[in-house]
């Protein structure tokens, strides 16, 4: 997630506060040895060369975790601002597709004093965003509010798996946030659905929270609560239609085959899903480095998940959609990355799998 502010927005220079917005973001105060080892890391990072960064990634959730970007967000926001105004700011992309397509819903729930509003919603055939702001009512009773997850079915009770999700303080008592889905279906969903979300509880920062210091200078303890809920909401929302096709198409180097199994468009993502014949028979979860290329424009891609139930299965998504999949096709795999025995195993390429949609 990134924050940037508006083109139009008359932005002041305010004193910028790295240790409060670090203790704001990640919900502990840094100790002087953890910011030194921030700084050496941020330094190493600018000064060194190095190629295109590759994640392999797995499901995860992300709370409370806000990038040094939303921190500051907070800084320039301020507690007056509109909370819807905030959404635009947390990233591009797909991201930003998915908010300025969206439905804007302002369902609102009150429990515990805590107000809770479905701002907004959008999905298409491969994922389904969320719009969700927590606001305390009554106030003075934490240092922060964010969601913590939640369900979300149809009027045919297909479940949409979580994969993500993220948000931004806008002051101590309010935040704004955004939970992502799996549209299931692989793709055939589209048209308008019935929805129910469930928010079981929300999470609250301690206005004084405790910790302790380990020897190696990290902190323990958990200065969040829960407070239950639920909040339930129900909505009627549009799912834009996606392209799927399934190109077999293969590219062979070094005596390891790439095959491009199927690809899912939409207007927020790309998913592709690879397999590959010929690997190594000592490494596991294999990953690639990859472009994407559509038309001859880059799509970066976002995020390389690996099957747990095939040790040469891959699905890569990117950080970008598409309106449309006609056209013609490049994924350039650089590099092959696996487990072995010893450590990681590193196959150069490239394989380069082409085809034309039309």
């Amino acid at each position: 997630m990134s924050a940037r502010p508006a083109a139009n927005w008359d932005m002041q220079s305010p004193a910028f506060d790295l240790e409060a917005c670090l203790e704001m973001a990640f919900g502990a105060e840094p100790t002087p040895a953890q910011l030194a080892s921030i700084g050496r890391r941020v330094a190493a990072v600018m000064e060194v060369p190095h190629p295109e960064a590759r994640q392999v990634a797995r499901p995860r959730h992300r709370w409370p975790a806000v990038p040094l970007a939303a921190a500051a967000l907070v800084v320039l926001v301020g507690a007056g601002a509109s909370l819807l105004s905030m959404y635009p700011l947390m990233g591009g992309g797909g991201y930003r597709v998915a908010w300025d397509r969206s439905t804007k819903l302002g369902l609102s729930q009150v429990h515990a004093g805590y107000q809770v509003t479905l701002e907004a919603a959008y999905a298409d055939a491969a994922q389904t965003m969320l719009a969700i702001s927590i606001q305390d009512t009554k106030a003075a009773r934490g240092n922060g509010v964010m969601v913590r997850g939640g369900g979300l079915t149809d009027e045919a009770g297909r479940t949409y798996t979580m994969t993500s999700g993220g948000g931004s303080p806008a002051d101590s008592s309010s935040s704004v946030n955004t939970l992502w889905f799996e549209t299931p279906g692989d793709g055939a969903l589209s048209g308008s659905h019935h929805f129910v979300l469930s928010l079981p509880e929300i999470g609250v920062r301690e206005l004084n929270p405790s910790f302790s210091v380990l020897a190696d200078g990290q902190l323990t303890g958990d200065p969040w609560h829960s407070v239950a809920g639920p909040w339930r909401f129900e909505f009627d929302l549009a799912i834009a239609p996606g392209t799927r096709l399934s190109p077999a198409a293969t590219a062979t180097a070094h005596g390891v085959a790439a095959t491009l199994d199927s690809i899912l468009v939409t207007p927020t993502t790309v998913r592709l899903k690879l397999t590959y014949a010929g690997l190594p028979p000592d490494g596991s979860s294999w990953s690639s480095v990859a472009k994407v290329l559509h038309n001859g424009g880059q799509l970066a891609v976002g995020s390389s998940f690996v099957s747990r139930n095939s040790a040469s299965a891959e699905v890569i998504t990117t950080n970008v959609g598409a309106d449309t999949a006609s056209g013609s096709w490049v994924i350039r795999i650089d590099e092959l990355v696996g487990d072995g025995p010893q450590g990681q195993i590193r196959l150069e390429g490239p394989w380069e799998i082409t085809f034309t949609a039309p």
